[in-house]
C-alpha cells in the first residue's frame, strides 16, 4: 500500500505549500498562503480564488479542493473570515457535485450531503456560539471515519456522521454573491494511530461458505433464489456484476458468515473500479436486524482502505425515531451483539459510469 504521509510530503516539496517536520511526524500537510500564487498542491474547480496578504481569498463564490486525500483520520484546522452569506467547509469530497459538508452562517450550523442536485440528512443546529463576524475565527475539524467533531473558536460544537469516502479530499466552498472570503494558516494532520485490537477476522473459511447474491426490483431483501458462484471470488477476490443497461435497481453482494462478540470499527481493502455506482455494506446482528453501516459512490480505482465507525450505531436513537438504514429483527435500531453476518456489495447508481465490473475484497476485519 502507498505510504500516503511520503507522497504528501513528496508532492507538496515540489509546489509552493509549506510542509514541515513535526517530532511526532503526523502533519500531513500546512499552507500558510504567503507565496505569490495559490500552491499546486490546490485545485481550483469554480470561482475566483487568490493569495493576498497571507490569505487564501474568494470573492462572490467558488470551489476549492486540496488535491492530496487526508486518508480516513485526520484534524483540519485552519482560520476563516467568513463572507456574509453561509460558507461550506467539505471534510469528504469524491467529486464537485458529491460530497459531505459542514455548513455555517451566523448562529447555524448544517451538516448534510450532496449527491448531484440531491440533499441528503440534512440537520441543522442553532447556535449563538457560531459568531461569523468580526474578522477571522479558528475552525477545527476531527474525522475519524465519518465521524466529524466540530471546534469553533476552540469550543466543541458536536458530531456529525457521514458515511467515509475513501480516496475523497477536503475542500471548501463559498455561495456566489456571498462577499468576500479568507483563509489562512492551513493545517492537516494525521491523527495519532488506534491500537487495532481486532475481534474477528474474516479467513478462507468464511469466504469458503459465503452466499452471492443478485437483487433486481424494489425488494427491501435479498432475492436468494439468484446466486453468483461462490468459486469465482475465491479463485479471484474479485465480486463480479453485471447490470442491465435500464434504471431498475439492481445489486450484487456477498454475505459473510462472522462471529464477533464485540466491535466499534470494521476495516477491509477494496479495490474500486471507478464505476460511481453505490459501494455498501450491512452488518447482521443477534436479533436478525439488519444495520446498514456503509453507502457511498465508487469513484475509486485501485486499492483503498475502507474503515466504517461503528460507534453511532450501538445505541438507539434517542425518542426511537425510525430510520431506513434499519430493518427487521428486534427493530431497536441499534447493534446487538455478536454480529451474524457482513454483506458487502455494489448497487446500481443512476450517473453510473460503467454497468459490469467487479471489486476486490481483501483483509476484512472486525476491531475494538
Amino acid at each position: 500500500m502507498v505510504n500516503r504521509k511520503l507522497v504528501g510530503m513528496l508532492v507538496l516539496l515540489v509546489c509552493a505549500g509549506e510542509i514541515a517536520a513535526r517530532a511526532d511526524d503526523t502533519l500531513l500537510f500546512a499552507d500558510r498562503f504567503d507565496a505569490k500564487s495559490i500552491s499546486d498542491a490546490w485545485e481550483i474547480h469554480t470561482g475566483n480564488w487568490s493569495i493576498d496578504d497571507a490569505a487564501l481569498v474568494n470573492q462572490d463564490g467558488g470551489l476549492i479542493t486540496l488535491k492530496m486525500p487526508p486518508g480516513g483520520r485526520f484534524s483540519l484546522e485552519f482560520e476563516i473570515a467568513f463572507p456574509s452569506n453561509w460558507m461550506s467547509v467539505i471534510p469528504f469530497l469524491t467529486k464537485p457535485d458529491d460530497y459531505a459538508t459542514l455548513y455555517m452562517t451566523n448562529g447555524y450550523w448544517e451538516s448534510f450531503e450532496m449527491k448531484g442536485e440531491q440533499l441528503v440528512d440534512y440537520i441543522q443546529h442553532r447556535d449563538p456560539g457560531i459568531v461569523t463576524s468580526n474578522g477571522f475565527h479558528t475552525i477545527k475539524l476531527v474525522a475519524d471515519f465519518g465521524v466529524v467533531s466540530l471546534f469553533f473558536d476552540g469550543e466543541e460544537k458536536g458530531t456529525s456522521v457521514f458515511p467515509f469516502r475513501p480516496g475523497s479530499r477536503i475542500g471548501f466552498k463559498s455561495l456566489p454573491k456571498a462577499g468576500l472570503l479568507k483563509i489562512r494558516n492551513l493545517r492537516v494532520t494525521e491523527l495519532e494511530p488506534v491500537e487495532e485490537h481486532i475481534v474477528f477476522n474474516v479467513s478462507r473459511d468464511e469466504f469458503s461458505r459465503a452466499l452471492i447474491y443478485k437483487d433486481r426490483g424494489t425488494k427491501s431483501q435479498p432475492a436468494t433464489e439468484d446466486r453468483l458462484s461462490v468459486d469465482a471470488v475465491l479463485d479471484t477476490g474479485v465480486l463480479k456484476y453485471q447490470f442491465n443497461a435500464d434504471d431498475e435497481f439492481e445489486s450484487n453482494f456477498v454475505r459473510l458468515p462472522v462471529q464477533s462478540p464485540n466491535a466499534t470499527r470494521l476495516f477491509m481493502q477494496v479495490d474500486g473500479d471507478g464505476s460511481e455506482n453505490n459501494f455498501f455494506v450491512i452488518v447482521h446482528d443477534a436479533s436478525g436486524e439488519q444495520h446498514l453501516v456503509m453507502k457511498t459512490l465508487l469513484a475509486w480505482e485501485g486499492p483503498q482502505e475502507v474503515g466504517i465507525n461503528l460507534v453511532s450505531f450501538l445505541e438507539s436513537p434517542p425518542k426511537m425515531e425510525r430510520h431506513l438504514i434499519h430493518w427487521g429483527g428486534d427493530e431497536n435500531q441499534r447493534i446487538d451483539f455478536p454480529l451474524t453476518a457482513i454483506d458487502v456489495g455494489i448497487a446500481k447508481q443512476g450517473s453510473r459510469i460503467k454497468n459490469a465490473g467487479g471489486l476486490g475484497l481483501t483483509k476484512i476485519r472486525l476491531t475494538k
